[in-house]
């Protein structure tokens, strides 16, 4: 009988104790999986949002806030800033790809977002049927926003002040619709996008002012000193967005360590589990093992036969936890936070799995490395005698 076999006759013995040793180490190598995997979407969710865009200028709050509201679009703003102060900023040689937006009014809780053609020329697209606003009070809505409110192009609807509450309609003013867009994009998912101008038309009493700024700065010195100089010589707010980024991913870390130390802990209770799973399973088969001695067999057979046990229970448990990565991906949209994207490449990178991969078959061998030692110093000959 070889080694796999005879291993996996042992297992099925005791299929039930297998199975439960098997879930358990999958439950920990998944929580190490899953962590590192969110990490990494998050990252490169980050990264690739961010591009092209080095500078924020925004009115005085948070920092995080603002990053949230006028990059990721999920949060309240931090407030206006006056179009004049903002406009002798933008005129710097350095700055590309300026992008001025004006938030102000929601339809049916949907964002309608004035904004600049640089704005709508860095959203990426699966599709646009239609066209891009060309005049005030023209509008472009996402895919999504078109199924939810049964809008198409042609169609007219008037906005309610403010961003997400009803905070009384613009009923004097009405947007039509010359655009539906798709984008892969979750933070363009559910959006309207219009012309500044439009912002102005219907806050018409209003001073005409930006929410925020975004643009790109090549020059790297420019890109290290232009967000103080504006701090210190204005009122407005001046973010760096790959460093408030990077502080956002550390804080994300922060929560990672947890989970990843709980999946350890649950990895390292199965590996105990094993060791003693393979210990009573000695014992009671000792009269096994001494007759493989009794026919000849070296003890580096039965270390296979010993050892063989505890590979296939890692090679269950890999199974299990790839199942359940798979299983979290087709339900993300449960248990994913909103406004969080998972990218199928990154996430089946299977590159990222050698530690932990490694450190399954190494738990797995060396759980088994204590009985197969105790198996030496038994006298098998009495075993067999025994028997």
């Amino acid at each position: 009988m070889n080694a796999l076999s005879f291993a996996f006759k042992a297992l099925w013995h005791r299929k039930a104790t297998s199975v439960f040793i098997a879930l358990i180490w999958a439950l920990g190598l998944l929580g190490l999986a899953v962590t590192s995997r969110l990490e990494t979407n998050v990252e490169a969710q980050l990264t690739r949002t961010l591009e092209g865009t080095d500078l924020l200028v925004v009115a005085k709050g948070s920092p995080t806030q603002a990053i949230l509201a006028n990059v990721f679009h999920v949060d309240q703003a931090t407030g206006n800033i006056s179009r004049a102060e903002a406009d002798k900023w933008l005129s710097h040689p350095d700055l590309r790809n300026v992008r001025r937006l004006a938030y102000g009014d929601n339809f049916q809780g949907v964002r309608i977002l004035g904004c600049d053609s640089a704005t709508w020329n860095h959203v990426p697209l699966r599709a646009l049927e239609g066209r891009w606003p060309e005049a005030a009070l023209e509008v472009v809505i996402s895919e999504a926003v078109a199924q939810k409110s049964g809008l198409q192009i042609g169609d007219a609807f008037h906005g309610s002040h403010g961003t997400v509450d009803d905070l009384g309609d613009h009923d004097h003013h009405d947007y039509r619709v010359v655009g539906i867009a798709s984008s892969p994009a979750p933070q363009w998912a559910e959006m309207i996008w219009t012309p500044l101008e439009s912002v102005w038309a219907v806050h018409e009493d209003a001073p005409e002012e930006y929410t925020a700024v975004l643009a790109a700065i090549p020059n790297p010195m420019t890109r290290l000193m232009l967000p103080g100089q504006i701090q210190r010589t204005s009122s407005l707010m001046a973010i760096s967005p790959a460093m408030e980024a990077n502080r956002m991913v550390g804080w994300m870390n922060q929560g990672g360590a947890v989970l990843r130390l709980l999946s350890i802990l649950l990895t390292v209770i199965a590996a105990l589990s094993m060791f003693l799973l393979l210990q009573s399973h000695i014992r009671e088969r000792l009269s096994d093992y001494a007759l493989v001695r009794a026919m000849g067999g070296t003890w580096g057979q039965i270390a296979g036969l010993v050892l063989g046990q505890n590979l296939l229970l890692a090679l269950l448990a890999l199974g299990l936890t790839y199942m359940g990565l798979a299983l979290a991906l087709n339900l993300s949209s449960i248990w994913v936070p909103t406004g969080v994207l998972l990218y199928e490449d990154l996430w089946w990178n299977l590159g990222q799995d050698l530690p932990w991969i490694g450190l399954t078959l190494f738990l797995g061998l060396f759980a088994g490395l204590g009985p197969w030692i105790w198996l030496q110093k038994i006298p098998l000959h009495r075993a067999l005698v025994d028997s």
